[in-house]
């Protein structure tokens, strides 16, 4: 049976017909109305966001349920909508009331602690979902989970333009595919919920992707997860990971946060704990004139929303009209005139956020923003931002930062707006409606009843002022201020990495969805980390890449980095947009960014290209999906990666990092026309620098014998699901004396 024939059977028996084109009609994020409800706050805090004690197991269900989280007046005078969403839910039993938010929950728990979580999957099945965001989003065409057909991808191997009418123009309409992934954390590979670790909601099923792992075996809807939390302090996050449909299974809500304290950790006196934090989780949404999330992908709503005909629901790049915060459309916080701990997160699928804070009467600027901390811990001091003098926050999804501001001395009654100036794409494309996405939250600065009270908290604007203390601070692969390696640090390795778009001009074709001739307007039909698909198979001459087989699926990998080893990527971004670099497994230092001749060096980039006749490629030419032009270990003599330097083509003097990315971060802007370096040291971060080599080691075997492994990628969720990732396996420290996985003190079977 041939493959596209396979799959039509499968989509038929196994999961039946279904419709392919949206029947929701968006609204504008202008008719939705703004500062009505409260922010939701932790449940330590008396909120609505449930906060968990990782000190003991857990259970989370991935739940479907309505949450209100447009405000009342949206349709009706007094009457608040009902959205269907996905969350993580405490338990084993689903919420048929209505809740407050989908957002979390937050996990905290003690360094050296672990966290076993039982994740349940209870999302039922495509066909039936009331998340029609979903229903009528997922795009087969893509490289996916693809349950119903044992991972096989005929959809996206087939390539070219679906047929009007073909299982490949369909949704999916099987059961859900999800996989939890602990973003940020320093966990064994078969904990990493990569990509194609994913399980199905069919408790009765015997469908799995290539690299799922529990730690007991049980129901098939579920996985058990023990995370050893042995890395710093910091504030990580969980959310789905699902190769394919991660954008569409994070859009219906599933994230959460995830703490790990150090009680070891000297802090100033007065520092605001963890139970003080006000979480900020950034997303832009869609919504329908029912008040349900829209995903705008085929072309319902008289509008082509695909630009291409090859990927008919894949949109490169979701922006919403709608800000929601912690759940909620545009919320308010009342804010007593004292300092406040807010945890800012991107959850966004693409959008990058710009922030500061002005006064919407006086259209004066607010108090700054003290930076104390980042994806992987606290910063050595606070870092200042201030708008008066120009400076914002600047967030890409993924990217966390946790700051102080200081609303002592402000008179009650005053009120701040959260402000967002960030292009999107950023940072060149359209600008940030300042009626609807540039404002994101509304600060209302009042007293209780009891009167203002005398802030006596840490104040991070004394002169001076530091947050780590002596041993503790930040061991510097880097030294900030110049952008350069660090005293005592050299690189073992260096590698220079692509960032591609392959794009296809406009077009006129049949819509598969529809079957109406549509003009398209072309755009990228896939974006790539080095000119790479994500399984790295490609007709290369070389025989540089290195195939792996997982759980009977061979992947071409060509990132193996050796456990112990200092590594420089040098990221040269080709494409127009910027993009966040997510790393799993090891955080990083960035050293630096520069300018580079982009026009000069893409001729020689592509001049570089052998032949690829099994691609259509003459030589001479830019070859998609072919990988790196030359060979990836030998053609570039100064770095890995199989690239032309780019050394000649650089212009100016690099640039040092933003003193706010000073520390340990996991995701990194990389902007269009630039090569950013960051350092990279594939051991836990808070060994010395000058450990003897085989010292630098995990607790646990990060290799795990080749049977697992992590991946790295652009945290655009939309990018990632279209082949913006590449998998990674760690080889083991091969210095003498370093332990072997035995003899670690977190072993496969025991503790994880």
């Amino acid at each position: 049976m041939q493959p596209l024939r396979r799959i039509a059977a499968a989509l038929c028996v196994a999961a039946g017909a279904q419709a392919a084109q949206s029947p929701q009609t968006p609204i504008e994020g202008s008719a939705i109305p703004q500062f009505i409800e409260p922010l939701p706050t932790l449940g330590v805090a008396g909120g609505s966001i449930n906060t968990l004690f990782g000190n003991q197991p857990l259970t989370l269900t991935m739940c479907e349920f309505r949450a209100h989280v447009l405000p009342a007046g949206t349709f009706a005078p007094g009457q608040k909508p009902e959205t269907w969403v996905w969350g993580y839910v405490p338990g084993t039993t689903c919420p048929s009331t209505v809740q407050d938010t989908y957002v979390g929950p937050v996990i905290v728990n003690s360094r050296g602690s672990p966290t076993e979580i039982t994740f349940i999957n209870q999302l039922g099945s495509a066909a039936t979902t009331n998340v029609l965001a979903y229903k009528y989003s997922t795009d087969q065409t893509l490289e996916w989970a693809d349950p119903l057909n044992g991972g096989a991808n005929a959809c996206n191997k087939a390539g070219g333009i679906p047929a009007f009418g073909s299982p490949c123009a369909q949704n999916y309409a099987g059961p859900v595919p999800v996989v939890p992934h602990l973003h940020g954390g320093e966990v064994p590979p078969m904990l990493d919920g990569g990509p194609d670790a994913w399980f199905l909601s069919d408790a009765l099923g015997t469908r799995f992707g290539h690299d799922y792992y529990t730690r007991r075996p049980g129901p098939a809807n579920q996985t058990i997860y023990a995370y050893p939390n042995l890395q710093q302090a910091a504030p990580i996050w969980f959310h789905d990971h699902t190769d394919g449909v991660t954008r569409l299974n994070v859009f219906a809500g599933l994230a959460g946060a995830y703490y790990i304290v150090d009680p070891a950790q000297k802090l100033p006196a007065g520092f605001p704990g963890v139970a003080e934090v006000v979480p900020i989780v950034l997303q832009d949404r869609m919504f329908d004139t029912n008040g349900q999330l829209y995903f705008p992908s085929d072309s319902s709503g008289a509008s082509v929303n695909s630009t291409n005909p090859q990927h008919p629901y894949w949109v490169p790049e979701f922006v919403g009209d709608t800000i929601v915060v912690n759940g909620k459309a545009w919320p308010f916080f009342s804010a007593q005139p004292k300092r406040y701990r807010f945890l800012l997160l991107n959850g966004s699928n693409s959008r990058t956020y710009e922030l500061f804070l002005t006064n919407p009467v006086t259209g004066a600027f607010g108090p700054p923003m003290w930076v104390i901390g980042n994806d992987s811990g606290y910063l050595d001091a606070p870092a200042k931002l201030d708008p008066v003098a120009g400076q914002k926050l600047l967030i890409m999804p993924g990217e966390r930062y946790e700051v102080i501001i200081d609303f002592a001395g402000v008179a009650p009654g005053t009120t701040f707006i959260l402000k967002n100036t960030a292009k999107a794409p950023f940072p060149t494309g359209a600008p940030a409606k300042g009626s609807t996405v540039g404002r994101i939250l509304q600060f209302r600065i009042a007293c209780p009843p009891a009167g203002c009270p005398v802030d006596s908290s840490w104040n991070p604007a004394t002169p001076g002022a530091t947050i780590r203390q002596s041993s503790q601070l930040i061991q510097r692969l880097v030294n900030p201020a110049t952008g350069t390696l660090a005293a005592g640090v050299t690189a073992d390795k260096t590698r220079q990495l692509t960032l591609n778009e392959v794009e296809l001009p406009a077009s006129v074709a049949t819509d598969p969805v529809t079957g109406v001739t549509t003009a398209y307007p072309g755009g990228p039909v896939d974006i790539l980390l080095n000119n790479t698909k994500m399984s790295g198979e490609s007709p290369r001459p070389y025989r540089d890449f290195v195939p792996i087989n997982v759980g009977g699926k061979v992947t071409f990998y060509s990132e193996l980095p050796q456990e112990g080893d200092t590594e420089v990527w040098e990221i040269v971004n080709l494409t127009p947009d910027a993009h966040p670099i997510h790393v799993h497994l090891a955080s990083f230092q960035v050293l630096n960014r520069q300018a580079f001749d982009l026009k000069q060096y893409n001729a020689a980039y592509a001049a570089a290209f052998p032949a690829a006749p099994a691609l259509g490629c003459a030589a001479g030419l830019y070859c998609a999906d072919f990988g790196p032009p030359l060979d990836y270990n030998t053609g570039n003599p100064r770095a890995l990666g199989g690239n032309p330097d780019v050394t000649p083509f650089l212009k100016g003097k690099p640039l040092p990092p933003r003193a706010q990315e000073t520390g340990w971060k996991d995701t990194l802007v990389v902007p269009p026309g630039a090569v950013t370096r960051f350092v990279v040291r594939w051991a836990p971060n808070d060994l010395p620098i000058g450990t003897p080599k085989n010292q630098l080691v995990y607790a646990f075997d990060p290799s795990d014998n080749l049977e697992h492994g992590y991946v790295w990628h652009c945290h655009m969720i939309d990018h990632e699901d279209n082949e913006m990732m590449r998998p990674d396996v760690i080889q083991l420290n091969p210095a003498p004396g370093a332990p072997a996985p035995a003899a670690r003190p977190l072993v496969k079977g025991v503790a994880y």
